[in-house]
């Protein structure tokens, strides 16, 4: 019994034939450009969950490695400030032992002022459009202009206490004793949570933290409210302006030893807090060493079972190519089967 095949039968199976190679060479171009299996699901089947969940952790890895990166940038700019400020502060506390020495108060005044000044713009500190010695408050600057209303606070105090202004020379008949009630008592509330939130600060009182690993939370900056910056506010405001310069030589002396005693004790709140973010500063490092060698490790795995092998693929790239070229050739020996050339024979 002889079989036969219709021509309509041969007509549509060597079309099916080139699109079907057609296909299996676009998908496996597809693999070589982009490096990856372009069906990871049926090509990967039980280990399709695995895959994903190392594609999940790897993203998950950047995220924190970038995101510890900009904390490393707030620390940075957070010691950078602690710097200046310790620098300064250290500067006033030997002209102070100069001047207890000495007695020539003459250059204070000013050096205070303007290391006032530096205070105010170290604490105002900012990275990435956050003020980093805000505290939670990120978004308004730590500490206002001491000429905003400290200036006015700290006039209207002495005031009270002496009934005269800094500037004027009956200052001189203000005793050391005088002085030094003042400085402990009405002074000293200037520098207290309510006048300083009233006139000085903007800041949270909260210090910075950030997680930089699962489990793990650090400080990352500190609050321009801390009790060292207030010292140090506090020390510069006595020299630079309670009249110091009007003052006789033994109330001077007693102002010289009070502002000597809160830059010593600002000093070392300053080196606690250096310290602090140091230690912090030290964590995240190690901490994205750490993340940087498992996100590798969870690529490199997740480069084994997604990516496509270019060897393999070039191989069958050249097989699907030759069944296409002879499909092709298939095809046009099938359009040219006709009846006439079967009568003619």
């Amino acid at each position: 019994m002889v079989s036969t095949v219709s021509t309509s039968v041969l007509y549509s199976i060597a079309p099916n034939a080139v699109a079907d190679a057609q296909a299996k060479i676009a998908k496996i171009t597809a693999e070589t450009t982009s490096g990856k299996i372009s069906d990871p699901v049926s090509s990967l089947g039980s280990q399709y969950g695995l895959y994903r969940s190392l594609q999940a952790r790897s993203t998950s890895l950047t995220s924190t490695i970038t995101a510890n990166s900009v904390v490393l940038n707030k620390i940075s700019t957070s010691t950078t400030a602690l710097t200046s400020i310790y620098s300064d502060a250290e500067k006033l506390s030997n002209a102070l032992l100069s001047a207890k020495s000495t007695g020539d108060v003459s250059a204070l005044s000013a050096q205070a002022k303007g290391m006032l000044e530096s205070l105010i713009t170290s604490l105002n500190a900012a990275t990435a459009g956050a003020y980093v010695f805000g505290g939670s408050n990120t978004g308004a600057t730590p500490l206002n202009d001491y000429s905003d209303s400290a200036k006015a606070a700290t006039a209207s105090a002495f005031s009270t206490a002496f009934g005269i202004t800094q500037s004027d020379s009956s200052a001189s008949s203000i005793t050391s004793a005088d002085m030094t009630s003042f400085l402990s008592g009405d002074f000293s509330a200037l520098f207290d949570d309510a006048s300083w939130s009233s006139n000085w600060s903007n800041a949270s009182s909260t210090r910075g933290t950030a997680r930089i690993s699962d489990g793990q939370t650090v400080t990352t900056s500190v609050s321009a409210n801390e009790e060292a910056f207030r010292q140090l506010a506090e020390a510069y405001t006595m020299i630079s302006d309670l009249g110091l310069d009007n003052l006789n030589t033994g109330t001077q002396q007693t102002v010289i030893a009070a502002a000597l005693d809160k830059v010593n004790s600002a000093m070392a709140g300053i080196s606690g807090m250096q310290s602090t973010l140091g230690v912090s500063q030290s964590q995240i490092t190690s901490t994205n060493e750490r993340l940087t060698t498992e996100k590798k490790l969870v690529d490199n795995w997740s480069s084994e079972l997604g990516d496509s092998d270019p060897t393999e693929a070039s191989t069958k790239l050249a097989q699907l190519q030759t069944l296409l070229d002879t499909s092709y050739a298939l095809t046009n020996r099938i359009y040219s089967l006709s009846l006439v050339s079967y009568i003619s024979a």
